[in-house]
């Protein structure tokens, strides 16, 4: 065994101070992300899935389920589609009545949180402190694993700037409270072997994970493998787990007339055996871009030898991944990578235990006094490679795109009649969450129904206003409801458009 250095000497002093100047770097970085995502956090009502979760989480604190639709009674109602008066997020149910369509897990989370920060800030506050706690969990797997603490930092700094996780964590989502409660849940259960509170944990966290996204039950594998064979854990796991389960079936039944249905309807026929090599492809391509092309050592997790936590992470990566394959939506575009988020932890930690591997070879290990050197050129070509895929793909805009919901219901509170009749579609949402306004879907109307609706507008003096993003303009302003439109007024990505009554035919 080699003596210990005196700590006089230069080596030693310089090899003190490392652990500190990382720790110091860690911790200023994660201020930095902390920051940056402060400052660029968009959870408005927004989109689908945005003004969904926000309009069913005000339900929920309510206590409400279903909600009356605002409707145009004087419009005839023969053979109108039941989707004019619903926005985006809800579904039509019974009784002229409508039922939000997404899960309750992040709901509840925004309605709980509001609770202490008060309701405008609950979506931002709740997506802030998850994206958070995602990077913090990604570097508490590395050290269960056993990695180094340069490593388990490298492995956050990966998910913390890939594109993916940053575009996903500013707007109101889902997918990252579904890494962080899928994440919390496998970590708890390999805890769990030894005390059967952590297993309880497990329970609790699979429970809020799959209420968050139901696919999470997912997660059950890698949980089942990790928490291994002995009744005591498997009886608290359960018992944990069932407050989470009866709430699921209890709500299903309430809003959509059984346990086992939920507000998508049915999904088999967004699933095909015939997609697996063009998911596949997508994968190859985009994950690289995602985790940086490090990601790729996470395919030799197969040589790394036979122990419990590589079953984990082999599993935990092939229940998302492998799922997903057959999945239509999955290949679409880059960002819908998020659906394989509670996978990117598991993906990162194989990656980095196969690096460790690699370079504790005899031919490499002869290379560790230059560590520093090489970590800090590596760290920087990693950090280089993710913020300029990020700003390539505009991931850091999306929460300030996501404002212009927010800007496009002000701008029509402030500027139009309370009578106005909005015609409206990708905007419904966010009009409903944050107006009294009263709408029709235009995706929804027949020719007949825009003769009828223009009719109605006239005779009542009702104002017929277009609120439109760029890419619905063509179609609503000169294919379904072609006529005379006057542009009102505009907010940055949203136009606002009066119908004018034709002029006067020449004598």
């Amino acid at each position: 065994m080699n003596a210990p250095a005196c700590p006089s000497e230069p080596g030693a002093t310089d090899a003190s101070k490392r652990p500190r100047f990382a720790l110091f770097a860690w911790l200023a970085g994660a201020v930095v992300f902390a920051a940056v995502l402060a400052w660029d956090i968009g959870a408005y009502a927004g989109g689908a899935d945005s003004s969904g979760y926000l309009n069913q989480a005000r339900l929920l604190r309510g206590g409400q389920i279903h909600v009356a639709r605002r409707t145009v009674p004087e419009l005839p109602r023969e053979g109108l589609s039941e989707f004019a008066f619903v926005p985006l997020g809800f579904a039509p149910s019974h009784d002229n009545t409508m039922t939000p369509t997404y899960p309750i897990g992040l709901p509840l989370l925004v309605a709980a949180t509001s609770c202490v920060t008060g309701w405008s800030a609950a979506p931002h506050v709740t997506m802030w402190l998850h994206a958070i706690a995602g990077v913090a969990l990604m570097f508490a797997l590395g050290r269960t694993l056993g990695l180094p603490f340069s490593w388990t930092a490298f492995g956050a700094l990966l998910l913390a700037t890939s594109p993916v996780y940053v575009f996903i964590s500013l707007p109101l989502m889902s997918d990252v409270p579904a890494l962080v409660w899928s994440t919390i849940a496998v970590l708890s259960a390999w805890r769990g072997r030894f005390h059967a509170g952590w297993a309880a944990a497990a329970g609790a966290s699979l429970a809020l994970a799959v209420l968050v996204r139901p696919t999470n039950l997912l997660a059950f594998i890698p949980v089942a493998i990790a928490l291994g064979i002995g009744w005591r854990r498997w009886l608290a796991l359960v018992a944990a787990g069932l407050p989470g389960a009866i709430a699921l079936v209890a709500y299903n039944h309430a809003a959509y007339g059984h346990a086992l249905a939920t507000g998508y309807g049915s999904m088999t026929s967004y699933f095909s055996a015939g997609l697996w090599l063009t998911t596949l492809t997508h994968y190859a391509r985009w994950l690289p871009v995602a985790l940086t092309p490090v990601i790729v050592l996470a395919l030799g997790l197969p040589w790394l030898g036979r122990n419990r936590w590589h079953a984990v992470l082999a599993a935990w990566i092939l229940a998302y991944g492998g799922f997903y394959l057959f999945y239509s939506f999955t290949h679409e575009a880059w960002w819908y990578l998020r659906f394989l988020l509670p996978a990117f932890p598991p993906l990162i930690a194989a990656a980095l235990l196969v690096g460790k591997m690699i370079t504790d070879t005899p031919p490499l290990a002869r290379w560790h006094r230059h560590a520093p050197v090489a970590t800090a050129a590596f760290v920087a070509l990693a950090l280089g490679w993710s913020l300029a895929w990020g700003s390539l793909l505009r991931s850091y805009r999306i929460g300030r795109d996501e404002h212009s919901y927010l800007a496009a219901t002000d701008w029509a509170r402030a500027h139009l009649p309370a009578n106005a009749l909005l015609v409206v579609m990708q905007t419904s949402g966010a009009l409903y969450y944050y107006t009294e306004f009263t709408f029709v879907r235009w995706d929804q109307l027949r020719p007949r129904d825009v003769a009828a609706l223009e009719q109605l507008a006239a005779k009542e003096g009702r104002p017929l206003v277009a609120m439109l993003f760029p890419d619905e303009q063509k179609e609503v302003l000169w294919q379904r409801l072609p006529g005379r439109w006057i542009q009102l007024g505009a907010v940055p990505h949203v136009t606002f458009w009066r119908r004018d009554a034709p002029a006067p035919a020449a004598p």
